[in-house]
């Protein structure tokens, strides 16, 4: 079952935050992570993958960095919450590792 985190993305900052996967060792994983308005929404408010917003630190306890830079944060509409996973995929099977709500703030200072 995936965790349960809501986090808080400042338009016009950089977002970063880092998450230790215990036990699973990430070499060969495809990794992504996708925000959305609602969970039927078709369309992203932003959408990471490996090597394009995360990176993962392979290891007996793996890291995955998440980074939106503050460039693309400019540019997202604020206020605005939805809702984001994170998922880790080998061989077509896919965990859900990390879920929850997010919300942009918006930027005064521009």
């Amino acid at each position: 079952m995936a965790a349960k985190y809501d986090i808080i993305i400042e338009q016009g900052a950089t977002f970063t935050f880092a998450l230790t996967v215990t036990g699973v060792n990430l070499t060969g994983y495809t990794v992504r992570m996708q925000g959305r308005t609602a969970h039927a929404a078709t369309t992203t408010v932003f959408s990471l993958t490996g090597g394009s917003g995360l990176t993962v630190t392979p290891g007996a306890n793996s890291t995955i960095a998440v980074t939106i830079a503050a460039s693309t944060t400019a540019g997202f509409t604020a206020p605005m919450h939805g809702v984001y996973d994170l998922e880790y995929e080998l061989s077509g099977v896919v965990t859900r590792i990390l879920e929850g709500s997010f919300f942009i703030t918006p930027e005064v200072t521009r």
